[in-house]
């Protein structure tokens, strides 16, 4: 047990009134340990013993420290410091110093040394990955987006960015974290859960790692998975960081990883719509404009070469569907090869059988992300994606779906829609329908082409009941879709 603190009088200052207050915080919270107190406040305990001293005014760092590890009004606190500074002239703060070590000098398990008057400097990470140099488009999320970041309140609201593959997500969150890191200067700190489950990307192994990169040191980190949540939920009330989460495939992945952070942003990308995540802004990518599609192509291969072969080049982005992912990996190759006519690239393109293969560029290739989506499906899931390549639409319905895989048209319905959490479709304009792109409908006839899994458990006679079924509900669903008096194009 360390030794009882001197009796303070709280009556002789306001500087003196102002530690007492701070130790009766601290009795209310149960009397912890300066050293204790230490492990949240990550300030050394000779630090927060001095604040409750009365001997000066302590910094507001140490303060907010202090309280919040108390469990304290944050914001009342924050006020009484800058009265007690106005009246004693003794609030100018010289540093953004974090004593977080016991005042003696080691080395931590990392190998950084602590000073032997435990001061340290916490980090400003930059961890976010380069972002695209080629960006282009999307004026008008990334303003509504940055609006939303901007908007006043008690927190700041996690950002949710969704969209199919290959639309380029998390492309657009790092161009957004440009346009609004004047507001996050304390740095930022990224990490991409589409492998968690390996490699100690779970939510406490990234969480961990976030520790690290903001300058905590090892043997500070507490091993208490919670509480080492909790501590880097601290930091996150008390910084100004801008946190993107990319890659994230359910709720379960981010929910640790969010917190009340009154001057912190976390922008989530994701397929998935994530709906279970309350009190979240939300931007949802669609494909390209043409005029989008055109100003990338242009933007990566040369504008005159765009211009020199327009009709070629609107060719290519409706073969790629104005899909992002898609339309950069063309341009690559055009860009690579520019003593080929636009042309000759677009006529490669229009092989269906092909597509695939001339939609890659390097290790990048739209192939490998269908395919990754499409293994994460459930077996029903596999089998909608073999009907869109089996019809070639541009389009399906629940109640065609469900005809063809003889379920009910409440499952179809749910079916779909982890579809399209997967990134591999998207809800048409039209109520009830959803869009299939010309390049899932291209992926789903190649994976068509393979031994069918499914064909063995269905004898030829159901198989071609189910079809007829299919083509008579396709025609009805038409008709009783609102806006379906006809069929819509197809491919």
């Amino acid at each position: 047990m360390g030794r009882p603190e001197r009796p303070l009088d709280g009556s002789t200052g306001p500087i003196a009134a102002f530690a007492h207050d701070l130790r009766v915080l601290r009795n209310r919270a149960g009397n912890p340990s300066y050293r204790e107190l230490a492990r949240t406040a990550l300030f050394a305990p000779s630090v927060l013993s001095s604040a409750a001293s009365g001997h000066r005014l302590p910094t507001l760092a140490v303060t907010m420290a202090f309280v919040s590890a108390c469990g304290g009004d944050r914001a009342a606190w924050e006020r009484r410091w800058r009265s007690v500074a106005g009246q004693t002239g003794s609030g100018v703060e010289v540093r953004e110093e974090r004593p977080a070590a016991p005042a003696t000098a080691e080395i931590p398990a990392d190998g950084a040394q602590v000073p032997a008057s435990g001061v340290i400097h916490l980090a400003r990470p930059a961890q976010l990955p380069m972002g695209s140099r080629t960006f282009v488009g999307r004026e008008g999320d990334l303003t509504g987006a940055a609006e939303m970041i901007g908007a006043t309140g008690p927190v700041k609201v996690p950002l949710l960015v969704s969209g199919p593959i290959g639309v380029g997500k998390t492309a657009f969150a790092l161009r957004l974290a440009e346009e609004v890191a004047a507001d996050f200067p304390d740095g930022q700190l990224y990490a991409d859960l589409s492998n968690s489950g390996t490699g100690g990307r779970s939510a406490n192994g990234i969480v961990r790692g976030f520790l690290r990169a903001l300058g905590v040191p090892a043997h500070l980190v507490p091993d208490d998975p919670m509480q080492r949540i909790g501590l880097y939920r601290s930091l996150l009330a008390e910084r100004r960081l801008f946190v993107l989460l990319a890659g994230v495939s359910d709720e379960g992945q981010v929910r640790p990883l969010l917190g009340q952070a009154p001057h912190s942003q976390v922008v989530v990308t994701s397929r998935a719509r994530l709906l279970g995540l309350e009190d979240t802004n939300r931007v949802e990518l669609d494909t390209f404009s043409r005029k989008e599609s055109l100003a990338l192509i242009g933007r990566i291969a040369g504008p005159g070469r765009v211009r020199a072969e327009q009709d070629a080049t609107d060719t290519i982005a409706e073969l790629c569907g104005d899909l992002p992912l898609a339309v950069n990996i063309v341009g690559r190759k055009i860009a690579a090869r520019p003593e080929w006519a636009i042309a000759y690239t677009a006529g490669q393109l229009a092989d269906r059988e092909r597509l695939m293969d001339s939609l890659s560029v390097g290790d990048v290739n739209v192939r490998d992300r269908f395919s990754s989506a499409y293994e994460h499906l459930s077996p029903a899931g596999r089998e909608a994606i073999h009907h869109f390549g089996q019809s070639g639409a541009g389009w399906t319905t629940s109640i065609g779906i469900a005809a063809a895989m003889g379920i009910m048209i409440e499952t179809a319905d749910e079916l779909l829609e982890s579809v399209v959490d997967a990134g591999l479709l998207q809800r048409a304009n039209v109520a009830g329908r959803y869009a299939v792109s010309r390049l899932v409908s291209a992926f789903a006839a190649e994976r068509q082409r393979e031994p069918d899994p499914f064909a063995a458990a269905v004898p030829m006679a159901g198989r071609r009941a189910r079809k007829n079924a299919f083509e008579s509900l396709r025609h009805d669903a038409v008709r009783t879709l609102p806006g379906g008096s006809k069929a819509p194009p197809q491919g």
